[in-house]
């Protein structure tokens, strides 16, 4: 007999669209006005927007309580500000995570004269008993190719980054498998868990112990997230 595997793709061709003179905003799941039934979270991931930054421009974004935010820059470099005081300047080896426990702004200025920046916007959902209140910075090594990078742990939420030549293989295998898992693809094409996968395309995978995947593209860069389903 054949397990089915609860999974759902999210092409990135899908994403709900926010564009302005400033920047332009891809949002995988659900976000202020984009809302789709088929776009919800996946468990206590809430929010996955790729942010691409004209120069010299600036934006803000509300953030609520209880949320644990990760900021990844993806192309240049960002300066990044909150309304609780913390200012720094993150390049594409580094990612913030930001959590209060009260609502806070944070803004996020592209300091280049000519050239667009991108990150990734990563909002986590938790309830009170798994949250803290922390700003910390992650660094990663991108030179090593065709493994996985630790990223990120969120108490239960665990990310890692890889960067793989073509026709390489990997696997991950989760921690808890009561979790599930978000594959989302930054650069290139994969075959996931025998589903294509291409650049900003993610796939949500529940009742799944190890996934397995092949890059087709060199250069191919992955991001995986383990991610609690319940809260």
């Amino acid at each position: 007999m054949i397990t089915q595997i609860p999974a759902q793709i999210y092409k990135s061709d899908a994403r709900g669209v926010f564009n302005s003179a400033k920047h332009n905003r891809y949002a995988t799941f659900n976000f202020e006005r984009y809302q789709d039934i088929s776009r919800k979270g996946f468990g206590s991931l809430k929010i996955l927007n790729e942010v691409i930054l004209a120069p010299q421009q600036r934006i803000s974004r509300f953030i609520t309580s209880n949320a644990n935010v990760i900021i990844l820059p993806l192309f240049g470099g960002i300066e990044y500000k909150d309304t609780i005081g913390n200012e720094e300047f993150l390049r594409v080896d580094q990612i913030r995570v930001i959590a209060a426990d009260d609502d806070l702004e944070i803004e996020i200025f592209n300091p280049y004269d000519e050239e667009n920046v991108s990150y990734l916007e990563i909002d986590f959902q938790m309830g009170p008993q798994y949250f803290k209140n922390y700003f910390q910075q992650y660094k990663f090594d991108f030179k090593a190719h065709n493994k996985l990078n630790n990223l990120f742990e969120i108490e239960r939420a665990i990310g890692f980054i890889g960067i793989y030549d073509g026709r390489k293989e990997g696997f991950y295998a989760l921690k808890n498998t009561e979790n599930g898992a978000f594959i989302f693809v930054i650069n290139g094409a994969f075959e996931i868990e025998n589903r294509l996968l291409e650049a900003k395309d993610g796939l949500g995978i529940k009742r799944i112990s190890t996934i397995e995947w092949e890059a087709l593209s060199e250069n191919a860069i992955l991001l995986v997230i383990e991610v609690p389903l319940d809260l």
